[in-house]
């Protein structure tokens, strides 16, 4: 297994060598094989350094060749290419980056390959190293084994780690439950407040409907009490007159007395059967209801 990740690790290094590699030739020039300056980008859409393809076309007045398909154009046509010249700056970093992992790997005194560990100094070495005085009695063995028993001992120590993070994962969330329960206990306190508030406005407004009553039914009260008044002045307007009537008829002689007596004899017996007009029961009753403000 350690055999084949490490031909995995060096296919990957391969292709990304070949990767870097066609990057490089996209982002050269065609006229000066160097990296692009200032590139930019003629009718048939190859690219070039505006001072390569200037100086190829210094003498032409028309029909300027390309110098890599040989297709000309009628006019002088250059268009910067600002997005090419940003891949020649990757280009350039990554070839950076290319020579500076290459210095790394060659022994700072011999100038060669670090291709062995030495286990007693910890340190990788070259050929050279490891037959020189320095390391003549170390333990010396080949790099990518020194590696893969590295990373077997990292693999190991991994394990408890992760198993110590979950634990501290659980405790995270333990820790959070006292804030969590804080926010539901708030939510339900603000649940409460808006319950209350709601039955207070209920309360307001059946205590508005409760104090709006006694005024209505005084209104209805004092309507029958003045209906009944009224009621009563025009039966005792009656009576009033039928007693002068009557009174008027004693003092009259026999004869007139007797001439329309049956007619007032009729209006008497209507008066006795008269019901006279009375507060109603209902009436009394709504009445009693109001306190009365006169008593201690």
């Amino acid at each position: 297994m350690a055999d084949t990740g490490l031909i995995d690790v060096g296919a990957s290094a391969a292709s990304a060598a070949t990767a870097l590699e066609n990057l490089q030739v996209e982002a050269s020039c065609s006229v000066c094989l160097e990296y692009l300056k200032e590139p930019v980008i003629i009718e048939c859409g190859h690219n070039f350094c505006r001072a390569c393809i200037t100086r190829r076309w210094e003498e032409l007045e028309r029909d300027f060749p390309c110098p890599v398909c040989r297709k000309t154009s009628r006019y002088r046509s250059l268009r910067p290419n600002r997005q090419l010249g940003n891949v020649v700056k990757i280009a350039k970093q990554l070839q950076a980056v290319k020579w500076k992992t290459r210095d790394e790997s060659l022994c700072p005194q011999h100038r060669e390959t670090l291709n062995f560990f030495c286990c007693e100094d910890q340190e990788p070495v070259c050929l050279v190293c490891e037959i020189s005085h320095a390391h003549r009695t170390h333990t010396i063995m080949p790099l990518d084994d020194a590696a893969q028993e590295y990373k077997e001992k990292l693999q190991k120590c991994l394990e408890p780690l992760e198993q110590k993070l979950q634990i501290t994962q659980c405790k995270s969330s333990e820790e959070k439950k006292p804030g969590e329960l804080k926010c539901r206990v708030e939510s339900r306190w603000q649940q409460i407040a808006g319950e209350f508030e709601e039955l207070h406005l209920l309360l307001e407004e059946e205590q508005q409907i409760l104090l709006s009553r006694p005024e209505e039914e005084e209104q209805d009260i004092g309507q029958s009490l003045r209906e009944n008044a009224a009621q009563l002045g025009e039966q005792r307007r009656d009576i009033a007159r039928l007693a002068a009537e009557i009174e008027g008829k004693c003092l009259q002689s026999g004869f007139e007395m007797l001439k329309d007596g049956k007619s007032t004899l009729e209006k008497c017996e209507k008066v006795k059967t008269m019901e006279v007009t009375s507060v109603s029961t209902e009436l009394e009753k709504n009445f009693s209801s109001f306190p009365d403000s006169t008593l201690p």
